[in-house]
């Protein structure tokens, strides 16, 4: 039986969701499969700190976020990636002796960079596979010794600038998500808003409440909170003078929602804007992360798959027009079916399992 070591980091839920995604796939089609969060293979390791100070720069230093990834993609940034990558090559080495795996599947450049110096050191043999899992390609994934990469776009495609051969080495499956994901028959007349807090700043969630309170009372307006349960507790308390306000935590009925909804109203994590255009769900996102979620928000706009607003007055103007407009919303929904994207699950896992049967058989 093969062995596959799928390894993740816990900063958003993105990452995770799409470890957990190929896992129950591979798992399904009878491959050993273990699931590891990097952050929490060392209590106090170096990892946590950078995870903690991800957290703290986005919410109250969002420029100087956006300047680090800006200075990031310069070529001399390489010394910080590969120290980075040899810190980390000790929790790998100790994770392939343990689970001896056949391929290592990464779904953060964390992990990737530490696996491909560990596998450059050592000589392994275990095939190294990257998932990008936003509609850009940070020059922080591109790294020696990685022997696949699936993104989430054929675009995306030319953006590897030092693969030898990106057209085989680099294969635009889509981003994996979950395969109740799929296109629904939607109609034009639905009243309902679906908003995804996660990530939200408390300013940006002050925005967005303002602008849905003053919508007219008919139209139903559902929040999905996922794990944060004080932003949900927040959000409760608005529900006796909002009648039309429901509230959500963590529920496995996000497809279904997004499914029946008019309007998706999220900040664009890569792995969220893939299950709207799966599901072909009308999209408005809001308060991206500066950097990588502002470059999905740029993909968006540039495919006309869905809109970006920038800010408070944008989200009102934005959320007006669309509501009043359900022929601009169908527009998108056609445009979003045109990507085929629903199966990169299925697509993703098949590629995989068939190259390691045929090494198997040769």
């Amino acid at each position: 039986m093969h062995t596959v070591l799928i390894l993740t980091v816990s900063i958003g839920n993105g990452h995770n969701q799409a470890a957990f995604n190929i896992n129950q796939k591979l798992h399904a089609a009878g491959y050993e499969v273990k699931t590891i969060d990097l952050l929490q293979t060392e209590h106090y390791g170096f990892n946590t700190f950078l995870s903690k100070a991800y957290q703290k720069l986005i919410e109250y230093k969002p420029e100087l976020f956006r300047h680090i990834c800006k200075m990031s993609k310069i070529d001399k940034f390489d010394n910080v990636k590969y120290m980075l990558a040899k810190m980390n090559q000790r929790i790998i080495g100790r994770l392939v002796k343990k689970y001896q795996p056949d391929m290592i599947i990464c779904t953060h450049f964390f992990p990737l960079a530490a696996a491909a110096a560990y596998k450059n050191k050592y000589c392994s043999s275990f095939k190294l596979v990257g998932i990008v899992t936003d509609y850009i390609v940070h020059p922080i994934w591109e790294v020696a010794n990685v022997d696949q990469y699936f993104v989430a776009h054929s675009s995306l495609v030319k953006q590897f600038k030092h693969c030898s051969n990106p057209l085989t080495i680099v294969i635009p499956s889509g981003i994996p998500i979950g395969l109740d994901f799929i296109p629904t028959i939607r109609s034009t007349d639905i009243n309902r808003i679906l908003v995804m807090t996660s990530g939200q700043t408390d300013q940006s969630m002050l925005d967005m409440i303002a602008v849905l309170q003053a919508l007219p009372r008919h139209i139903e307006i559902s929040f999905v909170t996922g794990k944060d349960t004080e932003r949900k507790k927040q959000l409760d308390q608005l529900t006796t003078d909002n009648t039309n306000f429901k509230i959500y935590g963590f529920t496995d009925q996000v497809a279904s929602l997004m499914k029946t909804t008019g309007l998706l109203i999220t900040k664009p994590g890569g792995l969220t804007v893939t299950e709207a255009l799966a599901t072909a769900t009308p999209l408005l996102v809001f308060s991206p992360i500066p950097g990588i979620e502002e470059d999905n928000a740029r993909f968006l706009e540039m495919n006309l798959l869905g809109y970006w607003a920038r800010n408070k007055n944008q989200l009102n103007e934005l959320i007006t027009e669309l509501l009043q407009s359900p022929e601009k919303r169908m527009l998108i929904s056609q445009r979003m079916l045109t990507l085929q994207n629903s199966q990169a699950t299925n697509s993703i896992v098949h590629y995989l399992t068939a190259d390691m049967d045929r090494k198997v058989a040769l």
